[in-house]
């Protein structure tokens, strides 16, 4: 009677854990083809999402080869044209990030939830890069330089390259190149050396008080009207302009083109020296005379 007993109970317990591996397995099975079937429901949305990504950044690549192509042949400024640039090519990515959302089936409502959310957030982490933004926008509105300006902001001095969304690239004359932010662009203070046609070259040439400064104002004057870069209007200026203790100071203020500048700058210095040596016009260095008293 035990031996039947125990039989029982054993054909039972075998009969309990069949059902529970069973049931087990219906679940697993269960589960594993809800997450198939979630696949094959959200495939066909990452195929398409994946397609749209890939057919709007090109179509954002293509589009921006055609605005840069359309604003070269246009008349607006180089400065502006860079900066706009710069601006349309971030709204089409935006975009292009929209459409995947949509086509990924994430509600319009949330988009914008998320977009809002991402603005004040970023707005807030990136206070100093939006500064610089504006900052861009004065530059293409107020323009106090262009592309190809030669211009100084504090110690810098440097031509205009270009004028981003974040930053305007300057390089200097040993081609060095310098980033400056937006932001500090706008709220320095600009010298623009480009913004006119002609600019004047003022120069101080020191002579010894022995020598005859009538005769030296002559020989610069000379020297200006004969150099094909010196403009005659407005017409050039040499007089007597200050006395150091070694020196009588000349100055000399002649005007010339904006890209002679430089030319004439270097040619002056070096034909007044050339001139004076020839006229026996001395040119002093400084000095220091003693005087000894005598002892009776």
């Amino acid at each position: 009677m035990k031996f039947v007993n125990a039989l029982f109970l054993t054909q039972n317990t075998e009969t309990e854990i069949e059902a529970a591996i069973s049931q087990e397995a219906e679940e697993v099975s269960t589960l594993l083809t809800g997450l198939l079937n979630f696949i094959k429901s959200i495939l066909p949305s990452v195929g398409s999402a994946l397609l749209v990504l890939f057919i709007g950044v090109m179509l954002a690549k293509a589009l921006m080869k055609i605005i840069k192509r359309t604003l070269k042949r246009t008349t607006i400024d180089p400065t502006a044209g860079s900066f706009l640039t710069s601006v349309i090519s971030v709204l089409l990515y935006v975009i292009v990030a929209v459409i995947v959302l949509s086509v990924l089936n994430v509600p319009m409502d949330s988009i914008v939830t998320v977009i809002g959310t991402a603005g004040l957030a970023i707005g807030l982490a990136l206070q100093d890069s939006l500064a610089n933004v504006a900052g861009g926008f004065l530059i293409m509105f107020t323009k106090p330089l262009k592309v190809g300006d030669l211009v100084k902001f504090g110690d810098v001095t440097g031509t205009v390259k270009s004028v981003g969304i974040l930053q305007t690239r300057l390089v200097l004359s040993d081609q060095t190149v310098v980033f400056i932010p937006n932001g500090q662009v706008a709220e320095s203070v600009i010298v623009n050396y480009s913004e006119k046609e002609m600019r004047r070259l003022d120069l101080e040439i020191g002579i010894s008080y022995d020598a005859d400064f009538e005769k030296a104002k002559q020989v610069i004057a000379e020297l200006i009207q004969a150099h094909p870069l010196a403009a005659e209007d407005p017409a050039p200026l040499v007089r007597v302009g200050r006395f150091d203790d070694s020196a009588v100071v000349l100055f000399v203020k002649v005007w010339t083109a904006n890209d002679h500048y430089w030319d004439l700058h270097y040619d002056m210095h070096e034909q007044i020296k050339k001139a004076f040596d020839a006229n026996g016009i001395s040119m002093p260095y400084p000095q220091v005379d003693v005087h000894m008293a005598g002892k009776d």
